[in-house]
């Protein structure tokens, strides 16, 4: 009898914002396919008995393919005996993880398979950065968006008023000057407030708070990070607020400047 594939979301990557659910099945998994962001707090959970495979691939990375991946699940659910196979995905598995594809091949295999959510990196960073995503005064829409994409296209902010809109743009390094320009493009203001998060509720996190214009002078975020850009990011970086791990930047007469490249560094 063909094993069963646990689609599991890991959070941003502290053990204790996993679900119960989650947890539950990384300590009886008899095989774990984790993604390469997957922390060692996590993967600590499972069983000693357990297969731990790494088949991750980050941005740019072409060493191992979705379509391997996919083949993999396939074989330890079909030809190992195992009954508990967990394919670990970072953040919520439905939020840019790839889950549709790897939910196709298992449906076109005939294999079980169950989908557990996760907590996405958007909460994760707004709620480590003390904002929220939306505002009935500032916010009445959230847009996640992602700033690598398949098809090469640029950021889009259609049907939305970019003045009342959260953006929330995964992946949105290590160009960021790019992400900047294409978001002004699409209507939004260079003066906007903005956060930059790094780490999302991990001890390694970092955030930073700045507008953004200034976003496009970012150097040395370590990925994985988030950006969000809104009204909402207001709040907290002009309260004056001392926060651990915050940092806003001060980047003056940048326009009086052209072609100084400014380090905005994301240390605590």
């Amino acid at each position: 009898m063909p094993g069963k594939i646990h689609l599991v979301g890991a959070g941003p990557g502290a053990a204790d914002l996993l679900t119960l659910r989650a947890a539950s099945l990384l300590r009886k998994a008899e095989v774990v396919l984790h993604d390469d962001l997957a922390p060692a707090e996590v993967l600590e959970l499972c069983p000693a008995s357990a297969q731990i495979i790494n088949v991750g691939k980050r941005c740019g990375d072409k060493s191992r393919s979705q379509q391997q991946i996919n083949a993999l699940m396939v074989w330890y659910a079909r030809e190992t005996g195992a009954q508990t196979i967990v394919r670990l995905k970072s953040g919520d598995p439905a939020v840019f993880g790839r889950l549709g594809e790897e939910i196709d091949a298992l449906r076109r295999a005939g294999i079980e398979f169950e989908i557990v959510p996760g907590v996405t990196a958007a909460s994760a960073a707004a709620a480590s950065a003390g904002i929220t995503l939306t505002d009935r005064n500032a916010a009445s829409s959230l847009m996640v968006i992602t700033a690598h994409n398949i098809r090469g296209e640029k950021l889009k902010a259609s049907g939305f008023d970019p003045q009342r809109t959260s953006f929330a743009v995964y992946m949105p390094g290590p160009d960021y000057e790019k992400t900047a320009r294409e978001l002004q493009e699409a209507g939004v203001d260079g003066n906007t407030p903005c956060v930059l998060v790094s780490h999302a509720g991990r001890k390694s996190e970092q955030r930073c708070f700045m507008t953004l214009h200034d976003l496009a002078f970012c150097r040395g975020a370590v990925a994985p990070a988030i950006l969000i850009v809104g009204k909402v990011a207001r709040r907290t970086a002009e309260s004056g607020e001392e926060l651990d791990g915050m940092l806003v930047p001060v980047i003056a007469s940048l326009n009086e400047k052209p072609g100084v490249s400014v380090e905005v560094s994301l240390q605590s």
